[in-house]
């Protein structure tokens, strides 16, 4: 029975050569190679037959000599382009569009809109075809912006979010993002319906910044208490320093003349969100389409001092210069269909007459930082959840109005990463950021060339 169980024992030998071995296949499975592109880097350089070599989802290495180790997988990219993945700066994908809108009230910045994302199910449907993430993979998309609606003043907080993890805390990149805002025509028509405010745009001004008067309010309250409690706390350790003696004379003469610590203001989590906007921890995220809507956006940024970014831009065009000297960077609506086109004409009839497919050239020429984004499932009755599928036929278009391939690339990639506040995880290909990477079977602005493979941290979560 003995020698039985000694038989069926495993050798001390092969012990020693599994425990040897399991980390050597555990370091083959976290390294990739991606071998033989071209490689578009969007740091200002491109590598021919290069290589990006990958080590537990981030980049490590870029260049044409990089040594590949061995066990690593290869993914063969030769005579393709290697580029960072698509960058959505502005969508409602994995929205409800019934979770959109709070239609109740007009100002709601504590809303999260990360909250209503699910982009796991089927709910969202297209002519009886439900939608999932290949959808929007196909395209080269991994990362996008999602937000609350645009009928209302403040809509809440949006989100960066992949299109790709092991569970929602990989997924989630940037949360809170920003504060959507939106100004003009959605939000008058969503309560001038009801009758009721706002109706006007001096009601949507002055909403605004009643609201931002009361979130500077309540931060100088915080700051104050704050204060105090550190003056208390310095004094405290200060008097430890002092003998018995010497520090109960000091409580003693101070009698009741110390005053009390200003009570903090009681939790507000509308407040709380606001907040961020006034300490500058998040931007202000505009929607305005009109020149006349894009400058009162810009006055009301410089009377509170907020960070800013503009949504939409159809009229923006006509302020370029005042937005590159500003340096306000604009989110801009698909060339094809622009975001206008969800506007009926019966109420906003000027944007129907202010669209113009030159608009991203001329801003880039005037020196804004432009991000081209697919605005999905708020591009109106043409536009679907999963318009981002298209952004770099949009990129493609907006050459032939004038925009370099360059810029055109940027405005997909490391633009939308910088106005995002997420530059240092994704937008380009560089070592240290994350391994979200596309393959194409041509030049990305050609139009006959497809997507074929979509890296998210390093692991190909598409293929053609």
């Amino acid at each position: 029975m003995l020698s039985s169980r000694r038989e069926k024992s495993c050798s001390p030998y092969i012990i020693i050569g599994l425990v040897l071995l399991i980390p050597a296949l555990l370091q083959a499975d976290s390294v990739v190679a991606i071998k033989g592109g071209t490689v578009l880097t969007m740091t200002g350089k491109s590598i021919v037959r290069g290589i990006v070599l990958i080590r537990d989802g981030k980049i490590a290495e870029i260049g044409m000599d990089v040594k590949i180790p061995e066990g690593a997988r290869i993914v063969d990219a030769t005579d393709k382009y290697v580029m960072p993945g698509i960058v959505d700066a502005m969508s409602y994908y994995g929205i409800r569009p019934q979770d959109r809108n709070e239609a109740t009230n007009p100002v709601t910045p504590q809303n999260r809109i990360i909250q209503a994302y699910n982009p796991y199910s089927n709910y969202i449907k297209e002519k009886g075809y439900p939608t999932r993430n290949k959808e929007i993979l196909c395209g080269g998309v991994t990362s996008l912006y999602i937000a609350p609606g645009n009928r209302q003043v403040i809509g809440g907080q949006g989100a960066v979010v992949k299109l790709h993890g092991d569970s929602r805390g990989d997924i989630v990149l940037l949360e809170p993002a920003s504060i959507d805002i939106s100004m003009g025509d959605p939000v008058k028509s969503a309560f001038g319906a009801k009758n009721q405010s706002p109706v006007t745009r001096m009601s949507i001004a002055a909403l605004l910044r009643k609201t931002l008067v009361g979130a500077q309010g309540y931060v100088q309250k915080l700051e104050a208490a704050e204060k105090k409690k550190e003056e208390a706390k310095a004094a405290e350790e200060a008097e430890k320093k002092e003998d018995k003696k010497g520090k109960d004379k000091k409580r003693n003469d101070k009698g009741s003349n110390q005053a009390a610590a200003p009570p903090a203001p009681p939790p507000d989590l509308s407040m709380e969100a606001m907040a961020k906007l006034i300490r500058k921890e998040v931007p202000a995220r505009f929607e305005a389409n009109l020149a006349d809507d894009i400058r009162t956006a810009i006055r009301i940024a410089e009377e509170f001092d907020l960070k800013i970014v503009i949504d939409g831009g159809t009229g923006a065009y006509e302020l370029k210069d005042l937005l590159a000297e500003k340096q306000i960077p604009v989110v801009l609506s698909p060339i094809s269909h622009p975001f206008v086109s969800g506007q009926p004409v019966e109420y906003s009839p000027e944007l129907h007459t202010l669209r113009d497919e030159r608009t991203p050239a001329m801003l880039a020429n005037a020196g804004v930082k432009i991000a081209l984004a697919s605005f999905g499932y708020g591009t109106g009755y043409t536009g679907s959840s999963y318009h981002g599928r298209w952004l770099l036929l949009e990129a493609a278009l907006a050459t032939g109005f004038g925009l370099s391939e360059v810029e055109a690339l940027k405005a997909v990639t490391i633009n939308p990463a910088e106005i995002l506040g997420v530059s240092d995880r994704i937008g380009s290909i560089e070592p240290g950021k994350d391994a979200d990477i596309i393959i194409l079977d041509g030049h990305p602005l050609n139009i006959k060339s497809w997507v074929e493979k979509v890296l998210i941290q390093g692991e190909v979560v598409y293929m053609k």
